[in-house]
């Protein structure tokens, strides 16, 4: 598999350690016209580091952004997960986005900074199915992965067979709530 979405890497912890299920989208500045699309359904998760802000998520994974920070290898980007996208939804409010009754991390600050940038395009909520690779692959950050973009094709394929999700059936379906397709 060689393609990619971006995300904060502490993120990417919480959703390996299956304390999320979903991640919000908007677009970012070199997205065509600014706007995200849902392109691909299944990816591997490229964390990053940009726009990382211990701010805007709770208290409890705070932790998760120094330990990412720490681990950070200058020119190298640690490939451990990927992600199939089980469903989408938009959200124009906070309000909806509580009705999907989610479990996630992020701070009620954070989604209403999200929705409010851009406020003429929905926030994409994507619920994700996530498994940890068996071995992690370090790739080369070339400047082709830079910039504030969702997706990235990555120049060689991450083998993701033996890929084990982080998840049992249960516990996912609980984690979910309103968002898991019926």
């Amino acid at each position: 598999m060689n393609v990619a979405l971006k995300e904060w890497a502490a993120i990417i912890r919480v959703l390996e350690q299956g304390r999320q299920v979903v991640l919000l989208r908007k677009g970012g500045i070199a997205e065509v016209e600014g706007r995200f699309e849902p392109t691909y359904r299944e990816f591997l998760l490229y964390p990053t580091f940009e726009h990382q802000d211990i701010r805007l998520i709770v208290s409890e994974v705070r932790p998760f952004v120094r330990q990412t920070e720490a681990e950070r290898k200058p020119g190298i980007v640690r490939i451990s997960s990927l992600a199939k996208v089980e469903n989408v939804a938009q959200v124009h409010s906070l309000e909806e986005f509580e009705r999907l009754g989610v479990e996630h991390v992020f701070t009620d600050a954070y989604i209403e900074q999200r929705l409010n940038y851009k406020p003429d395009l929905p926030l994409y909520v994507l619920l994700l199915r996530v498994s940890t690779l068996p071995h992690p692959v370090e790739i080369v950050e070339t400047p082709a992965y830079a910039g504030c973009r969702s997706w990235v094709i990555l120049d060689e394929d991450i083998p993701t067979e033996g890929a084990s999700p982080v998840l049992t059936d249960q516990e996912f379906q609980r984690r979910a709530g309103l968002l898991l397709p019926r």
